[in-house]
Formats: structure tokens, sequence, C-alpha cells
């Protein structure tokens, strides 16, 4: 792994995380990282993938990693969500240019929400997309998050922690799997611990990022799919002991509002599987599923 420095159209200086050590390689996997963690944390999938061919590039988002270290989970200027989308779509026709290969986007969990943004903007730049711990978020609990947000940014609190919308989310999934702190994160514990040390992870963000977080929802929910190409080839997948995904409820919707536009996602359920699949006990049948499905989008 190496890093550059993109630079984004507003001039800010992106962290970029870079493995292209491949001898033959057949086509670019993008990483766009979860909330409160970055990019590197993705070295040992990123290294298998390379094995498999494939380029990968990732960036540490606005807010978070190598890009923002003193200032993580902090907003900014401007809306700092469909920045960070704006970055993505930038670091794809980097890749391109600089590659020549097709290029597949995979995001986690707060990076699969990005990317469901993404791909509100068009698809024609890509040749597959991977929605991994994502969900359907939309309607009461996204506008009532939206409005509360939005009364802490008046009344001067757009920095302050967003504790209430973390006990909402993360502290309630806790609670559920009963397995220490952020053991809703995945069941191998050593990786928990890795992350709940980590200086740049398990930091909760600023009631600005999630007033922006929100309306990137809610713009999702508002889009009717015009851009998406029909035949883009799709994979969601998650686990069914993940809370992000409403345990599978909210990752079933999901498959719903993509098969309701038109698409033909692919829907992949894993058994008893927490939030981050990359870092679970069964790890290696995961790299293999993503593999597999990058392998037949390119093809």
């Amino acid at each position: 792994m190496r890093t550059e420095t993109y630079t984004a159209k507003d001039g800010k200086a992106i962290s970029l995380k870079i493995w292209d050590d491949v001898s033959a390689p057949r086509g670019v996997v993008q990483l766009i990282h979860g909330m409160a963690e970055h990019v590197s944390r993705y070295n040992e999938f990123a290294t298998f993938l390379n094995g498999e061919g494939f380029i990968v590039v990732g960036d540490d988002h606005r807010a978070h990693g190598d890009t923002d270290p003193a200032a993580l989970g902090l907003a900014g200027e401007g809306d700092l969500f469909e920045k960070t989308v704006e970055d993505e779509k930038g670091i794809t026709a980097l890749a391109i240019e600089r590659y020549g290969l097709p290029v597949v986007v995979l995001g986690h969990s707060y990076g699969s929400f990005l990317t469901q943004r993404y791909l509100t903007l068009g698809t024609s730049d890509i040749a597959g997309c991977i929605l991994m711990g994502s969900a359907a978020m939309e309607g009461l609990v996204v506008n009532l998050g939206r409005k509360i947000a939005a009364k802490k940014m008046k009344k001067g609190k757009k920095d302050e922690r967003g504790y209430f919308f973390a006990k909402q989310t993360f502290v309630k999934y806790d609670k559920k799997i009963k397995d220490g702190i952020n053991g809703w994160l995945c069941r191998d514990k050593a990786e928990v611990g890795k992350f709940n040390l980590d200086p740049q992870c398990n930091f909760t963000c600023s009631n600005g990022f999630y007033y922006y977080f929100f309306g990137g929802m809610q713009a999702i929910a508002r889009d009717s799919g015009e851009k998406i190409r029909k035949d883009l080839p799709l994979l969601i997948i998650s686990g069914d002991a993940d809370g992000v995904g409403g345990y599978g409820k909210l990752v079933k919707k999901l498959y719903k509002r993509y098969t309701g536009l038109g698409l033909s996602p692919e829907l992949q359920l894993i058994p008893g599987a927490r939030h981050e699949l990359v870092n679970e006990t069964n790890r290696q049948e995961i790299y293999e599923k993503v593999a597999a499905f990058v392998k037949k989008a390119i093809a």
C-alpha cells in the first residue's frame, strides 16, 4: 500500500491509498469505507484482491483518517456528504484515466450510503457496484433525524458530538448483541479490539456530520433511478445479524428498491455475520464472494 494525495474539485487534499502491485491487472476495485474508520483497515482484503488480479484504490473520506486527522467527524464547510460523493466520482475518473481498466465500486456502511448516492448521479463510468453492510434508509426515521440535527445546528451545536444519534444506533446494536463495546461490528474480538484502540476509529461524528448525512439519505429516497443503468451488476451483501441492516429487514428493503427501479441485483445475507464482513470470522468466504462478483461484473 502506498499513499498519494488526490486534489478534489474544491481544492481539498484527500489522502488516497493505492494497492497496485499487480502483474497483469484485470480491473480496479474502489473501496469506499465506513463511518469512524479509515481505508487502511482494508489492507488484508485489498492484498487478497491484488492476488485475484485487481488493483485497489480507496480514500480516507473528509472528516476521516489521514485526510482530516485533526477534525475527525466534523462537518467542515459546505455539504460534507455531497462533497464526499463528488470525491468518489473523481477518484473513479482518476482510476480509469491511470489504469484504463473497468472499475467496480465497493461501499461499506456509511460508504455504502455514499455509493447509493453515487449511483443516482450516473453509472456509465463503472462496471459494477457492491453495497456492503447497507440498508434502505428513508421515511420517518431519516426525516426526524434531519430535523433534530437541524435544530442542533441552529443552536450553534454543529461541531458538538452527535451522541444522541449514536445512542439510537451503535449503542442499541451493542445492547442487542451483548458482546462488549462495539461487539456489533463483527465476531472477531481481536478486530473489534483493534478498532477500539485505533486513534482514527471509534469516534462520534458531529451533529453537522449527521445533518448532511440525513440530507443525503433524503436525496437517495427521492431519486427516480433515471441515471442508474438497468444492466448494472449490483451485489447487496450483509450479515443477517447486522443492526445497520435491521438484521436483514432493511437489506431486503434495499433489494426491493433496486428491483423496483428495474435492476436485477444479487442479494446475499450471510448467516450469523454482523456488520464488518471483511473482518468477520468467516472473512475468507466473504473475500471469495466479492472476488467472484467482481470477475463476473467486468467479464
